[in-house]
C-alpha cells in the first residue's frame, strides 16, 4: 500500500494493446538527443486485460512510467460527423445527444472524446471524429490497472496512434498516408499537419499478405483496390491537399516483392515503413533486427500510442478517453518514507486510543454494576408493595370507555348509512385507490348493512392496508366485513396473478341483532353470552 499511485515522471512511457489473446507492450524514452528510445517490446498470451497488467508489472519496471492503453477496435467506436453547432467546450454533450441514436449502447455515460478535422483542407463543411467507449469496457480497463495500484495516463486507439507515426513522415505542406496490415484488418490512416483527416480499415489480413503467393497475390490486389478507393474518396473531399505519397509498414514474413506489387496497381508514390528513422533501437539489440523486416499492427501502435510526447506532436490534440469523475485512480501519490511515517502515526494513534478505551470502559463497568443493583432493589420493593385498588378501577373504567366509543362509532355508522344515499359510498371507494386493487362490483341492500364487495387484486398482501384505509371512510367506519372469498380467475385472457376476491357483510336480519346485543352488552345492560341461561325445552 505505500508504493500505491506512483506519479509518473513524464519521459518515460509505457504503451499495452491488447489484441485477441495476445498483449502488446513498449516502452519508450524521451531524452535530450533527440530521438526517443525504445527500451524494450514485449508480448504476451493473457485472456484479458487484467491478466496482462499483472504479469507485466511482474516482468518490467512499471514504477514512475506514464501508462497508456490503446483499445481494440471491439471496445470503441469511431463516427465521422459535421461539427456541431455549438461552443467548442460543450461539443462532447452536443455528440452524445447526436450519436445517442447510431450506437447499440448507451452514450449517457459512455466516455468520449472529440477530434476535430482541420476545416481548411476540405471543400466541404468542418467535420469531426468522435471515439466512445462504452462504460462496461471502459470500466474493465480501467479496474485491471486500479487493482495493481496502477492509473492509466490515458487511453488511445489504433486511430490516432498510427497517426501520430504518419505525421512524422509527412513532405513539408502535403498530406501523406500510412498502410499498416494486422491479423484481422489493416488500416489506412492519412494525415495532414500532424492531425488525422481520414482513416478506413482494410479487410485484409496478415495470414493473406503472408500466404503463399498465390493467396498474397490475391490479398494484395484487394488491398490495392480499396487503397484507391480512399485515395480517390480523400481527394474529392480534400482537393485543396496534395498528396505526397504513402508509407507501407509491411509484416514479416510477406516477401520482398508485396511492395513492388502494391505500387503496380497504386498511382500514389510508396515507401517502406524505416523506424529506425524517427526511434533509437539500439537497446533492443537483436529484437531490432526483425523490424528491418517487417512489424506488426501491435506493435506499430504501441510506438505510436508512445509519440504522444514526441516534441513535434506536442502542439497536436491527442485522445484521453478517461472518465474525469471517476473515483479510481485519484488518491494521492505514495512513497516508502511517506508510508513509513504514516504507519508510525497509525500506530501512535491506535495505542493511545487503546488506553483510553479500556480506563473508559473500566468505569462504565462500575457504573453498570451500581444502577444493576439499584434496579433490583427497586424490583424488590415493587414486588413487596401490590397494585393499589384505584389502579385497578382506573384501568376497568378506561376498557369501558374503549367498548363504549366503540358501541358509539357503530351506531352512528348505522344511522348514517340509513339517513344517506349510495353515492357517497362509490365517493368512498374512490378516494381510497389502491394501485394493485381493482373494484368491479358493490351490492348494497337497505340501510347498508347488507353489503357485498367485490374485485380483483394482483397483490394479495396488499388487502389488509386497503381495508384498513377503507375503513377511515365516514360510510365503512365501523363497519366489518364477516366473509372473504379468493379464487383465481379462468380463461385463456387471464393475467397470471390476478385473483378475484369478494367481501360481504353481515346480514340485515344478524346485523340488527348482533348491533343491538354488543351495544347493549357494553353499557352493561345484558349480561355476557357465557352467562346467559339455557332456554327452556
Amino acid at each position: 500500500m505505500f508504493f500505491r499511485r506512483q506519479s509518473a515522471e513524464g519521459t518515460q512511457w509505457v504503451t499495452v494493446i491488447q489484441d485477441g489473446s495476445t498483449v502488446h507492450a513498449a516502452q519508450v524514452v524521451y531524452t535530450a538527443d533527440g530521438r526517443p528510445r525504445v527500451d524494450w517490446m514485449w508480448q504476451h498470451d493473457a485472456q484479458g486485460m487484467d491478466s496482462a497488467l499483472r504479469t507485466l508489472q511482474g516482468a518490467k519496471r512499471l514504477k514512475g512510467c506514464a501508462l497508456v492503453g490503446v483499445l481494440d477496435r471491439a471496445h470503441y467506436r469511431m463516427l465521422a460527423t459535421d461539427t456541431p453547432d455549438v461552443a467548442r467546450e460543450d461539443w462532447r454533450d452536443a455528440m452524445r445527444w447526436h450519436l445517442k441514436e447510431q450506437v447499440d449502447f448507451p452514450v449517457e455515460d459512455a466516455v468520449l472524446d472529440v477530434l476535430e478535422v482541420p476545416q481548411a483542407t476540405s471543400r466541404s463543411s468542418s467535420a469531426v471524429m468522435t471515439f466512445l467507449v462504452p462504460r462496461l469496457d471502459y470500466s474493465t480497463v480501467e479496474l485491471a490497472a486500479d487493482d495493481l495500484g496502477l492509473n492509466w495516463t490515458a487511453l488511445d486507439v489504433p486511430e490516432t496512434a498510427l497517426r501520430n507515426v504518419c505525421a512524422l513522415a509527412e513532405d513539408g505542406e502535403k498530406a501523406h498516408a500510412l498502410m499498416v496490415f494486422g491479423d484481422s484488418h489493416g488500416m489506412l490512416v492519412i494525415t495532414f499537419k500532424g492531425e488525422l483527416l481520414m482513416a478506413r480499415h482494410i479487410e485484409v489480413t496478415v495470414s493473406a499478405v503472408t500466404g503463399d503467393e498465390e493467396v498474397r497475390g490475391a490479398a494484395l490486389s484487394r488491398a490495392s483496390l480499396e487503397i484507391l478507393r480512399t485515395v480517390d474518396t480523400f481527394e474529392r473531399m480534400h482537393s485543396q491537399v496534395q498528396l505526397s505519397g504513402m508509407t507501407v509498414a509491411l509484416p514479416p514474413g510477406c516477401g520482398a516483392g508485396a511492395l513492388e506489387m502494391l505500387a503496380e496497381l497504386i498511382y500514389v508514390p510508396l515507401q517502406p515503413l524505416g523506424l529506425s528513422a524517427w526511434f533509437d533501437l539500439e537497446l533492443l539489440g537483436g529484437d531490432a533486427v526483425p523490424f528491418s523486416e517487417g512489424i506488426t499492427f501491435s506493435e506499430l501502435c504501441v510506438l505510436g500510442a508512445a509519440l504522444r510526447a514526441h516534441p513535434a506532436l506536442l502542439d497536436r490534440p491527442q485522445l484521453q478517453l478517461l472518465d474525469p469523475n471517476s473515483v479510481l485512480g485519484q488518491s494521492p501519490t505514495w512513497g516508502a518514507v511517506l508510508g513509513v511515517r504514516l504507519a508510525g502515526g497509525v500506530l501512535a494513534l491506535g495505542t493511545a486510543a487503546g488506553i483510553g478505551l479500556h480506563a473508559g470502559a473500566g468505569g462504565y463497568n462500575l457504573q453498570a454494576g451500581q444502577i444493576e443493583q439499584e434496579i433490583n432493589t427497586l424490583r424488590i420493593t415493587a414486588a413487596a408493595n401490590p397494585p393499589s385498588p384505584i389502579v385497578k378501577e382506573l384501568e376497568s373504567l378506561r376498557q369501558k370507555d374503549a367498548q363504549q366509543r366503540q358501541v358509539q362509532d357503530a351506531l352512528q355508522g348505522s344511522m348514517a348509512w340509513a339517513s344517506q344515499g349510495y353515492s357517497d359510498y362509490l365517493m368512498a371507494l374512490g378516494r381510497q385507490t389502491h394501485p394493485s386493487v381493482w373494484i368491479t362490483g358493490l351490492n348494497v341492500h337497505g340501510d347498508g348493512r347488507d353489503i357485498i364487495l367485490s374485485g380483483r387484486t394482483d397483490n394479495v398482501a396488499a388487502m389488509p392496508a386497503y381495508l384498513q384505509r377503507l375503513g377511515l371512510e365516514e360510510r365503512f367506519k365501523g363497519r366489518r366485513f364477516a366473509q372473504m372469498e379468493m379464487s383465481a380467475l379462468a380463461g385463456q385472457d387471464t393475467v397470471a396473478g390476478v385473483v378475484q376476491f369478494t367481501l360481504k357483510g353481515v346480514r340485515k336480519d344478524e346485523g340488527d341483532t348482533t348491533t343491538r346485543e354488543a351495544a347493549l352488552r357494553a353499557v352493561g345492560k345484558i349480561p355476557p353470552e357465557s352467562n346467559k341461561e339455557a332456554p327452556k325445552k
